[in-house]
Parts: C-alpha cells; sequence; structure tokens
C-alpha cells in the first residue's frame, strides 16, 4: 500500500501527502488535487498516463530548473528526479537543453544504474496503475474507449494461438472447391495466407499478433487494388493503341532479312570508299613530307660548322694548374685531441675534489648553527624543561657554552683549512681551463684552413666542369648535324622510290552508297512500326495477365481479412476476453448494491466494428453507457476497472479516480458507499473533484486542500461530517 506522495516544484506546489489506502480529496481549482494523481502517475511511470512519455514532456510541469516526486510503500520509498540542462556550442553559438531523468531507492539492493532502480521499482510496485480522468473518458469515442480499455488490460486467450489462427485460415479459405474450380487463385490464397501468418511473430501474444497480421492485410490489399486499377487500365489503353496502328507485325521477318543484307553491303561500299581515301591520304603525305625534308636540308647547310674546341681545352689546362693538394692534418690535431682529452679528465677530477671540499665546508657550518641554536634554547628556557615549557628542570647548562665555543673555533681552523684547499683547486682549474681554450682555438684555426683549401679547389672544379659542358654540346651539335644530313637525304631517296596503289575513281560507289542507306532507312522506319504492334500485343497479353494476378490478390486479401478482423477470429477473440471482464463487472456491481447484468456489443446489426457497452436495468432494457446517469456511469467505469486490477493482480493495486466534480451529492455518495464494499480488492483508492457539498464519507481519509497550501509542506487531513 502507498502511505505517502512526495513532490517538489510539480506545477508550482511542494510537499509530501500522506494515504491511509482510502483517501478523497477535494478542495477549489488550483488547490492540488490533480498534482497529486499526477505526482502518482509519474512516479509509478515515469510521465503521466495519458500523455507524451518523454522526459521533455513530463517536465513541462515543473517550476524551475528541477522536479522531483516520490512514494512510500510499507517497507519501500524511492523517487524520481527531473533535472533540466542548458549547453552552448561556442562555435554555432546553438544552445542545447536536455532532460535528464534519475531514481533513488530505499532501501538499497546494490543497485547502482538508472535502468537497476527502474526494474527494483518494477518489482517492487509493478508497472500497472489504473488512472481515469473521469471527464475525459466520457468525451473519447467507442473506438477510443475500446482501447483504452484493451490497453488497461493485460488478459491473454488461452484458446486462441498462432497454430489455430493459421489452421482456421487454412480451414475456411483453402476448401477443396476452390482448388477444383480456380487453381490458380488457391495457389494465390496459399501464399497469402503464408505471408499473412509470417507477420505473427512467435513472442507476440494473441491479441498483438492478430493486430500485425490485419495491418500488413490491410496495407497490402491496398497496393494490389491500385494494381488491379492499373492494370485493367492499361488493357484498354494498349486495346485502343492496337486498334489505331497502321502497320501489323506481318511480314517483320523478310524485312528484317532485306535489311540485314542491306547493311552488309553497305558495310563493304563504305570499306572500298575508305580504302580509296585512306591511298591518297597517303600521296598527299608522302609529298608533303619529301617537300618538308628539302627545307629541312637547305636549313642545315645554310648553319656554319664550329667543330673548334681548343679553346676550351686552353681554359680547363689552366684551371686545372690551379688546383691545390690537399695536406694531410692529422699529424697536427692528434697531439691537440690527446692534450684536450688529458685536461678534460684532469679538470673532472678536480672538480669532483672541490665539490666534496664545498659539501664538507656546508657540514662544519650547519654543525656550528646547530650548537649556536641549541646554546640560545637553553639560555631563554631558564628552569624550565626543553620539552615543554611548563615543565620545571632544575638542569645547570652554564657549561655548554664553553663546549660550544670550542667547538666554534675548532670549526673555523677546519673551515680556514678548507678554504685554503679551494682555493688552490680554483687555481689549477684556471690554469687548465685556459690551456683548454687555446688549444681548441689552435684545432679550430687548423680546420677552418683546410675548409678554405677545399672551398676554392671545388670552385675550380666546377668551373672545369662548366667548360667541359659546353665543349661537349659544341662537338654534340656537330655530330648531330651530320647525322640529320644523312638521315634526310636517306628517307627522301626512300620515300621516292616507294610504289604507291593507284586511287581509282568513285563516283558510281557514291551513287550505290546514297541509294543503300536510303532504302535502309525505308525499312528500319516499317520495321519499327511492326516492332510498335508487336510491343502493344505483348504489353496487352501481359497486362490482361497482371489484371487477373492483382484481382485474385486483392480477393484473396479481403477474404483473409475477413477472417482475421470482427466478422471472424478478431470478433471471436473478443468475446472471449470480454465474457469473463463482463461477469467480473456484474459481481463487482452486486456487491456496491447494483443488481444489474452488465453487457459489451462489438458489432452492430450491420456487421459493422464498434465498442459499446452498459447493463440491463430492473425492466429488462439494455441501456448503453451514455445513457446511464452520471452516477449510474462512474459506478460502472468503477467496477470495470477494479475487474481488470483485479484479474491483472499488479504488486500495488492502485484505483485513482480524477475529476468527479461532475457527480451530484446523491451520485458521489453512491460511488464512496460503493467502493467501501470492494476495498478488500485493492491496496489504495484515491479520489478527487472540487466538491462543495456534504457527503458521509466513513473509514475515509478526507482531505480538504485550499489555494494558500501550495508550499507548506506537508498537507494535513480535513474532516468532513456526513449532511443530515
Amino acid at each position: 500500500m502507498i502511505h505517502a506522495i512526495e513532490f517538489q516544484n510539480l506545477k508550482g506546489q511542494t510537499g509530501m501527502q500522506a494515504l491511509t489506502g482510502k483517501d478523497i480529496f477535494i478542495g477549489r481549482n488550483g488547490a492540488g488535487k490533480t498534482t497529486r494523481i499526477q505526482s502518482l502517475g509519474i512516479a509509478m511511470l515515469g510521465y503521466v498516463p495519458g500523455q507524451k512519455k518523454t522526459p521533455a514532456d513530463t517536465f513541462k510541469l515543473a517550476t524551475g530548473e528541477s522536479m522531483m516526486v516520490g512514494l512510500r510503500t510499507d517497507d519501500f520509498q524511492f523517487s524520481r528526479s527531473f533535472t533540466r540542462t542548458e549547453k552552448r556550442n561556442n562555435s554555432t553559438g546553438a544552445t542545447t537543453v536536455s532532460i535528464k531523468e534519475s531514481l533513488a531507492v530505499s532501501p538499497g539492493r546494490g543497485e547502482k544504474t538508472d535502468t537497476d532502480k527502474k526494474a527494483r521499482v518494477i518489482s517492487e510496485i509493478g508497472d500497472f496503475p489504473v488512472m481515469m480522468d473521469f471527464s475525459e473518458f466520457l468525451n473519447l469515442s467507442d473506438t477510443a474507449r475500446r482501447d483504452f480499455v484493451y490497453s488497461l488490460s493485460p488478459i491473454t486467450s488461452n484458446s486462441w494461438t498462432r497454430d489455430r489462427i493459421h489452421k482456421y485460415l487454412v480451414d475456411k479459405l483453402l476448401t477443396s472447391e476452390l482448388n477444383d474450380n480456380n487453381p490458380e487463385q488457391y495457389a494465390v490464397m496459399l501464399e497469402i495466407i503464408n505471408k499473412a501468418i509470417g507477420q505473427f511473430p512467435h513472442d507476440f501474444d494473441v491479441s498483438s499478433g492478430l493486430q500485425s497480421m490485419l495491418d500488413w492485410v490491410s496495407a497490402e490489399k491496398s497496393i494490389w487494388d491500385k494494381k488491379q486499377k492499373d492494370a485493367q487500365g492499361a488493357v484498354r489503353q494498349f486495346a485502343d493503341m492496337k486498334n489505331e496502328m497502321a502497320e501489323t507485325d506481318r511480314n517483320i521477318a523478310a524485312y528484317k532479312e532485306e535489311l540485314e543484307a542491306l547493311q552488309l553491303q553497305l558495310v563493304n561500299i563504305e570499306k572500298q570508299l575508305s580504302a580509296d581515301a585512306e591511298k591518297k591520304k597517303a600521296l598527299d603525305r608522302r609529298t608533303a613530307r619529301i617537300t618538308e625534308l628539302n627545307g629541312l636540308i637547305n636549313t642545315l647547310k645554310a648553319t656554319p660548322e664550329n667543330e673548334d674546341t681548343a679553346v676550351f681545352d686552353n681554359q680547363i689546362t689552366d684551371l686545372q694548374s690551379k688546383i691545390k693538394p690537399i695536406p694531410s692534418i692529422d699529424g697536427q690535431l692528434n697531439p691537440l685531441k690527446e692534450r684536450l682529452q688529458a685536461i678534460k679528465a684532469e679538470l673532472a677530477a678536480l672538480d669532483k675534489e672541490h665539490r666534496a671540499f664545498t659539501i664538507q665546508q656546508q657540514e662544519i657550518n650547519g654543525v656550528v648553527k646547530t650548537l649556536e641554536s641549541a646554546l640560545k634554547q637553553t639560555g631563554e628556557m631558564s628552569g624550565r624543561c626543553v620539552i615543554h615549557q611548563m615543565i620545571k628542570c632544575e638542569k645547570d647548562f652554564s657549561g655548554f657554552g664553553g663546549f660550544v665555543d670550542k667547538k666554534r673555533d675548532e670549526a673555523a681552523t677546519t673551515i680556514g683549512d678548507l678554504q685554503q684547499k679551494l682555493e688552490q683547486l680554483n687555481a689549477k682549474i684556471s690554469v687548465l681551463t685556459n690551456e683548454q681554450a687555446a688549444l681548441e682555438s689552435q684545432q679550430t684555426a687548423i680546420l677552418n684552413n683546410l675548409q678554405e683549401l677545399n672551398n676554392q679547389n671545388a670552385k675550380l672544379n666546377k668551373a672545369i666542369a662548366d667548360i667541359t659542358e659546353r665543349k661537349n654540346k659544341t662537338m654534340q651539335a656537330a655530330t648531330d648535324r651530320s647525322n640529320k644530313l644523312k638521315l634526310y637525304a636517306e628517307e627522301i631517296s626512300r620515300l621516292t622510290n616507294e610504289p604507291l596503289e593507284a586511287v581509282m575513281g568513285n563516283e558510281l560507289q557514291q551513287q550505290q552508297l546514297l541509294g543503300t542507306k536510303t532504302r535502309i532507312a525505308e525499312l528500319k522506319t516499317t520495321i519499327a512500326e511492326k516492332e510498335k504492334a508487336k510491343q502493344a500485343f505483348l504489353l496487352l497479353q501481359q497486362s490482361m495477365l497482371d489484371n487477373r494476378k492483382a484481382e485474385y490478390q486483392s480477393i484473396c486479401l479481403k477474404l483473409i481479412s475477413e477472417q482475421l478482423g470482427p466478422k471472424g477470429i478478431q470478433g471471436e477473440l473478443v468475446k472471449e476476453i470480454l465474457e469473463p471482464i463482463r461477469q467480473n463487472i456484474g459481481a463487482n456491481l452486486k456487491l456496491m448494491g447494483f443488481e444489474f447484468e452488465p453487457f459489451f456489443q462489438t458489432e452492430s446489426d450491420t456487421g459493422k466494428e464498434i465498442f459499446q457497452f452498459g447493463w440491463i436495468n430492473e425492466k429488462g432494457h439494455a441501456v448503453n453507457f451514455d445513457a446511464l446517469s452520471t452516477g449510474q456511469q462512474t459506478i460502472f467505469l468503477a467496477a470495470m476497472m477494479i475487474t481488470i486490477i483485479d484479474r491483472a493482480q499488479p504488486k500495488l493495486r492502485a484505483l485513482v479516480m480524477d475529476n468527479l466534480n461532475h457527480l451530484d451529492s446523491k451520485n458521489f455518495q453512491l460511488l464512496i458507499d460503493g467502493l467501501s464494499k470492494v476495498e478488500g480488492k485493492l491496496d489504495n483508492i484515491i479520489l478527487a473533484g472540487a466538491v462543495e457539498f456534504a457527503f458521509t464519507a466513513d473509514g475515509w481519509n478526507v482531505c480538504s486542500l485550499s489555494l494558500n497550501q501550495e508550499t507548506t509542506g506537508i498537507f494535513e487531513e480535513a474532516e468532513v461530517k456526513a449532511s443530515a
């Protein structure tokens, strides 16, 4: 049982509402009645029943940047929080708003994620509350009321299964008469039944699977009805086209043979004309080439020869004489390198010794400072313990000063000796450092001289290479001139002596070519018209076949839809599901003091699917729900919802009804008295409405809310006296 509802920043209200199991909330509009009802729904489900389920939609009820709702039961409590955050994109400047939902449960069982916590909430209280906005339900259509009742009822059929539906369709539609009279339609029917049953997943319940099949059949029928209509139009269109054609498909084979022979003849003529054209082009190319070669020879002969390379040789000889040999510097560098290595080793040893003296000097100074500090401290304590000044100590430290002076003198002597040694080391290090710098300078000078000599020789070698290249180009130019003159003369001789085929006149062949092309064009036009006629005939045949196939598909889908729908399986299933509900509603009505037999009607007299219900009155008349009084409607709905809860057996059996202010005092009293008689079937009964009249509510907790209670935190129950 729910003992309390908590809410923060929900529709401007914050507080905790205690529950007793039978609670009535009354008060003016805006006092918080519906807020408590919605808090209960959001806490259990994460959204308000009957509204959109996303956290963003639920957060529309919040005031501020966060909202919280929660429930407390006998040994469990939890809260569900919604937080709004904004994130700005620095590159685009756009702001993204997100709503985060989180859960907290107590006592916990090691749940770490919100998914684990949601599973824990469902395991503790279930996810099957029945909440109804009474005025909203009254405004629903028959179909919407049916969907509402079906959505609340988890009842499934034990007799109807996927296999039974398949067998039902086979027995009803795949008859031996259909197979004998129209085997083609029989095959289509078998194929569609198998496809339809394939839309029923094995893990679906019978209601969901049947609806999936109906949706698929409806979509397929719409497609095939259109195809049938299109095919019928195509049959008429192609029939009209065939009647209007001037050509038929007669003699089409003979025309194609003639066309093939003429095309072969055309190819031969074009080959002969192309060969003659190529011969003439070859003759023209030879004449043009001979003229070109004679021009090239005359140009080369007019160019003076220049093969004198003696100038280049003299320049090269002069430059080579200036190149100096590279001396070996190892004899100069090796002694320097050896001495530098020895100096580095000596400096390393001296540096190590210098660091050791320095560390020793620092350690002696540290000891002296420590002793001086201790001497100062003993002087300041004057009879008190050095451990704590509150402790008295009679120990005499007067002799400690002499000890410190002695140690200070010894340290000064030692430090003086160390300082003298350090100065000697520094002098040695300075001498070695100066020698090292002089040797490195001498080494650099030797290397620089060698580099300068290499650079001068490199420049001379570069100049020699350039002159050599110019010499080679001059010699190559003379050789190329001689070779070209020889090649051009040989090519002129070959072209002059080369025989060519004679070019014949082609006027006759041109006339024959024109006549052949004209006849081919005529034949192509004729054959195209005949092919068009042939294609129209084939399309007409295909359209007739498509029309028949579409007709069979449409007929079969219609028959299957009827067998699955209200007149077939769906009707039987609804009757099977609603009959136990009807009986239980009648039992609940009797407990509530109404000796009326309820009824459900799912099919009209014309066979149309409907959803109407009501009860049989004392005169035996079937009174539709809409014809009942407001109070009678409320009693009927309460009995129906109690039935649904009782049959579903959820973890938490809560009946919540809002907006009961439409009831007058008499009908409201009937509802309270009736629910009191069936309270054993429920954990919580919560009623809410803007009730402004007196009523009797023995055993109920009546909470009268006022507008000034919005943020008081805990709401106290108000007692409502019974009317006279």
